[in-house]
């Protein structure tokens, strides 16, 4: 689930709420994400827009449970489900207001991409990071797009592939943050940024927003063909024997689950 935790200074705060599965997206939680975005396009409440996680943790990615659940789908459901990420990147993305991304001790996997479609990503040096798909038998497709387009296919390649985790400060070097404070400053410092974002013009920022998506768009399209590609190959990694077996194994070694 999502929480709305306040709207001050023209700035909406909400939440990732899910706190004893580190946040984990579920299918609720991202149709709830994406039915945000969708009707708050024309709010006046806000111009400027802090997404985080509740407890101290931005977001554990897809949650584990759901993936399991697509290996027992039909193939239209498992493709449905798969695209579900595709719309919430691309809601993101287009989204005219500025997106802040306050990033308290990590992300992994699809959680990620919320990272890279943000405008402004802050974290703190010690948070961690970790592409772990294909280590379940599973393929960071529908965020791939994204994260090449942030960061480039070299580290994009090196990340997708090794799943080796990183810190804030590699999240930095890699271009998925753009600024780095201490965990104790990291609600002050979002909020200084948040409200000095919306004291611009609103339509300003829009047009910039519009402009910068034009360019994106321009250099590297993520077109509906891309989109309905990377979609099917999650939807049939889902199914997979090597994904059901490892993603087996998992919930055997996990058996209070923690979506970690």
């Amino acid at each position: 689930m999502i929480t709305i935790k306040e709207y001050t200074n023209q700035v909406c705060y909400i939440e990732i709420d899910r706190p004893d599965k580190k946040n984990a997206l579920t299918k609720d939680t991202i149709e709830k994400l994406i039915d945000f975005f969708k009707t708050s396009v024309d709010s006046s409440e806000f111009n400027v827009l802090v997404l985080s996680g509740n407890n101290g943790f931005f977001s554990s990615g897809a949650d584990l449970a759901w993936m399991k659940v697509g290996m027992h789908q039909s193939d239209e459901e498992n493709l449905t489900d798969a695209q579900l990420f595709n719309e919430l990147y691309h809601e993101m993305s287009i989204y005219p207001k500025p997106i802040i991304a306050k990033v308290e001790g990590g992300a992994y996997g699809g959680a990620i991409g919320l990272m890279a479609c943000a405008d402004v990503v802050i974290t703190s040096p010690k948070a961690l990071f970790q592409f772990s798909e294909i280590a379940l038998g599973l393929i960071p497709a529908t965020v791939a797009p994204y994260i090449v387009m942030k960061i480039g296919n070299g580290n994009a390649r090196y990340l997708l592939l090794s799943g080796n985790q990183f810190d804030g400060e590699d999240a930095l070097a890699y271009g998925l943050a753009h600024q780095l404070v201490p965990a104790e400053e990291l609600e002050k410092t979002t909020r200084q940024m948040a409200e000095q974002l919306a004291t611009f013009g609103p339509e300003a920022v829009t047009k910039t927003k519009e402009l910068l998506n034009y360019l994106a768009q321009n250099t590297f399209n993520i077109s509906q063909e891309i989109k309905d590609y990377c979609a099917s190959l999650i939807a049939t990694a889902r199914k997979s024997e090597e994904s059901q077996e490892r993603v087996g194994s998992f919930f055997k070694r996990n058996k209070t689950y923690r979506n970690d």
